[in-house]
C-alpha cells in the first residue's frame, strides 16, 4: 500500500517536476543566446569594413556554443563622436565601441569607459606598443586597446633629390635647416619640394601632421593638466617653431592650396609628409626610388605622431565580462591584428604580431615600428581635445597664408581658454560632453 502511493507520488509528481526542468532548460538556454554584446565600429574603408565583418562572423561562430554573439554597427566616421555623444546622453551606449585615440581623455572624463587593466595585465599591456598604452593611460589605467596604429614619415624620391644635388635624409631625419636648404636645392631645380597636403578639410590633419614641428621645438599644445593653453601655446618656443614651418609656404617650398591629392606619387613633388596609408602606392610608383625618412626636426631629435582607432568598454555595460572577451578577440594577433592590417595597411599593434608582416623588416615599414617604440608621442590628453584641434588647425591655415605667427597663436589660446573656462564653470563632466 506504501510503495503502489509512493509510485502514484512519483507519476504525480514528475510532471511538473520535468515541466520545472524544461523551463529551467529553456530559461537557460535563453539567458545564454540573450548574451548578445551590442558593439559598435568607425566605417572605414570597404576592405576594412569587410574584416570586421568577418571577425565578427568569426567571434559568434567560436562562441555559439557557449551562448554569446556580438552585433556590430558601423557609423561615418563624420556621424561617430555625436552618435557617441547622443546615446551617453541617452543612457543607451554599445558595450564595447571604437574610438578615436585623441578622444579617450575625454570619454573617461565623461565617466564613459571603465578600466581595462583586469582583462590586459602586465604582459599584454608590455606588448601593445608604447604608444598605444601610453594614449590609453589616464590617472595610471588603461581605458583602451587597439589592433592597429598609425605612423607618419617625410617620404622622399632618391633619383629626384639626387637631380637636385640632395643627399638624402640620415637615419633620424633632418635637422629643420638641413630640410629648407634641401628644399631650396629642389626649388631650384623647377620641382616643387615637398607636398603638405594643405588641401586636407579634416581639422585633424593638421594636428596629427604638423605638431610633432612644435614637440621637436620644446613646445607643447597644451599644460599637462589639459586644463590650461594660455601661455603654452603662444610659447616662443611655439612661435620659433611655427615660423620656420612658415618658411615652406613663404619660401615657395610646398603649396598652400593644393589640386592634386597625391603630388607625390604623379611626380610633380619630390618628398611627401604622409603617412603609412601612402606606403603601398608609394611603392607601386617609385619602387626602388622611393625613400622614408623621420620627419624633420627643429631641434636636436626627431618626432613623430601616433594614434588612430582603438577599443574602450562601456562603464555601464551590464556584461563586463563578454565585453572583454570581445576586446581580447578583436586585439589578438590571430583573429583581429592579421586581418584588419591586411585589410588597412596600418601598424600592427602589438609587437608579438609583426612576424606575421615580414616587410617590417624593410624599408619603408621598418621606420614606422622604430619611430613607434622610439620617439612618436600621443596627441595631447585632454577632455578638450575637440576644442584643441579645431582652433590649432584653424591657426595654422591662416599662418600657412602668411599670417602673423605670434598674433594668430595667442589668438587661438585666447580661443580655446575662454572655451574650457565656460564649459568647466558647469563641471568637468558636463564640459566634456
Amino acid at each position: 500500500m506504501r510503495q503502489g502511493a509512493a509510485r502514484m507520488w512519483w507519476r504525480c509528481a514528475q510532471f511538473p517536476l520535468l515541466a520545472l526542468a524544461l523551463v529551467f532548460v529553456l530559461t537557460g538556454a535563453s539567458s545564454r543566446a540573450a548574451r548578445t554584446l551590442r558593439i559598435w565600429g568607425h566605417q572605414g574603408q570597404e576592405g576594412e569594413n569587410h574584416a570586421m565583418r568577418e571577425i565578427v562572423v568569426a567571434f559568434n561562430r567560436a562562441h555559439a556554443a557557449e551562448g554569446v554573439s556580438v552585433e556590430i554597427s558601423f557609423f561615418p566616421d563624420f556621424q561617430y563622436t555625436e552618435k557617441i555623444a547622443i546615446a551617453a546622453a541617452a543612457h543607451d551606449l554599445p558595450d564595447a565601441f571604437e574610438v578615436d585615440a585623441p578622444l579617450i581623455a575625454r570619454y573617461v572624463d565623461a565617466g564613459l569607459l571603465a578600466p581595462l587593466d583586469r582583462w590586459f595585465g602586465p604582459a599584454d599591456q608590455t606588448d601593445f606598443l608604447p604608444t598605444l598604452t601610453e594614449q590609453a593611460k589616464i590617472a595610471g589605467k588603461l581605458y583602451s586597446v587597439a589592433a592597429y596604429d598609425s605612423a607618419l614619415v617625410l617620404y622622399y624620391d632618391r633619383a629626384m633629390l639626387a637631380a637636385a644635388g640632395v643627399a638624402p635624409p640620415p637615419a633620424d631625419g633632418w635637422t629643420w635647416e638641413e630640410f629648407l636648404a634641401a628644399c631650396a636645392k629642389v626649388r631650384a631645380a623647377g620641382v616643387e619640394p615637398v607636398a603638405l597636403h594643405m588641401n586636407e578639410s579634416a581639422d585633424e590633419w593638421f594636428t596629427y601632421a604638423f605638431t610633432p614641428v612644435v614637440w621637436s621645438g620644446g613646445g607643447k599644445l597644451i599644460a599637462d593638466d589639459g586644463l590650461r593653453v594660455r601661455g603654452v601655446l603662444a610659447s616662443a618656443a611655439n612661435i620659433r617653431s611655427l615660423t620656420l614651418w612658415q618658411t615652406l609656404f613663404t619660401r615657395g617650398f610646398a603649396a598652400t592650396d593644393p589640386v592634386d591629392p597625391n603630388p607625390f606619387g604623379h611626380g610633380k613633388a619630390a618628398m611627401d609628409w604622409s603617412g603609412h596609408w601612402m606606403a603601398q602606392l608609394h611603392l607601386e610608383a617609385k619602387g626602388a626610388q622611393l625613400g622614408a625618412a623621420p620627419l624633420p626636426h627643429v631641434g636636436a631629435q626627431p618626432v613623430a605622431p601616433c594614434g588612430s582607432w582603438c577599443w574602450s568598454m562601456s562603464a555601464h555595460t551590464k556584461d563586463p565580462e563578454l565585453a572583454a572577451t570581445w576586446l581580447r578577440w578583436v586585439t589578438s594577433t590571430q583573429h583581429g591584428i592579421v586581418p584588419l592590417v591586411r585589410a588597412n595597411g596600418a601598424v600592427p599593434a602589438r609587437k608579438s604580431a609583426f612576424g606575421e608582416f615580414p616587410k617590417y623588416q624593410r624599408p619603408p615599414y621598418a621606420l614606422f615600428r622604430r619611430q613607434l617604440e622610439t620617439f612618436a608621442r600621443p596627441r595631447p590628453q585632454t577632455p578638450f581635445y575637440a576644442t584643441l584641434t579645431q582652433h590649432f588647425a584653424a591657426a595654422l591655415r591662416d599662418i600657412a597664408r602668411g599670417a602673423d605667427v605670434g598674433g594668430r597663436l595667442r589668438m587661438a589660446e585666447n580661443e580655446i581658454q575662454k572655451e574650457i573656462d565656460r564649459r568647466s564653470a558647469h563641471g568637468s563632466r558636463e564640459a566634456a560632453r
